[in-house]
């Protein structure tokens, strides 16, 4: 397997995760190419109810590849993320990283990894967050980027992207995320960025 490759190594990824049973949702730069908007990306950020880095490297490592837990549970806005590096097993090249990514507001996280849809992928089939979640992830996520993937689906989707259901979940995560600008992000990606 090439880890230089993030399509790769997120198909492993969501093997290893539905066969431990976890509940997931790719997210990140795969997940704002799957919905239309060409994004350059070079690993794998994959939304979960709870994060565990050292869980992750474990079920890694029991599938032949060696992977170190690089940091867990640390807080970036309104989110949760926890870290894997993937340095290789002996026939794979290449070094990736796996971010697993959970909204800091636990109901919510619970909601949006239920609510993610089976999408085809390389002749695999894998889940991938709802639009409307990837929205809002970008949203709780803290880079100008984000701010900018979340505009780009919104435009791209336009009419058959639920903008009213992102409206309402915002409302509730303002409350539920204090600490982070949910409102203010989520204004500028309506307006365009």
């Amino acid at each position: 397997m090439n880890l230089d490759d993030p399509i790769a190594t997120a198909l492993r990824v969501a093997r290893l995760l539905e066969r431990a049973e976890i509940a997931y949702g790719l997210y990140g730069g795969l997940a704002v190419a799957a919905y239309g908007i060409a994004r350059e990306t070079k690993d794998a950020d994959v939304a979960v109810v709870s994060a565990d880095a050292a869980r992750l490297a474990e079920l890694l490592n029991g599938d032949g590849l060696r992977a170190v837990s690089t940091f867990d549970r640390v807080r970036f806005g309104g989110l949760i993320v926890s870290r894997a590096t993937l340095l290789g097993g002996e026939s794979d090249t290449g070094l990736n990283t796996v971010d697993l990514v959970e909204p800091a507001s636990p109901r919510y996280a619970s909601l949006a990894v239920r609510r993610a849809v089976r999408a085809p992928l390389r002749g695999s089939e894998i889940s991938l967050l709802a639009p409307e979640d990837v929205v809002i992830f970008k949203v709780l996520s803290t880079r100008e980027k984000d701010v900018e993937d979340g505009a780009a689906i919104i435009r791209r989707l336009g009419g058959a992207l639920d903008v009213a259901a992102i409206d309402a979940e915002v409302g509730h995560l303002i409350a539920e995320v204090p600490q982070h600008e949910v409102e203010q992000r989520w204004r500028r990606c309506r307006d365009g960025g």
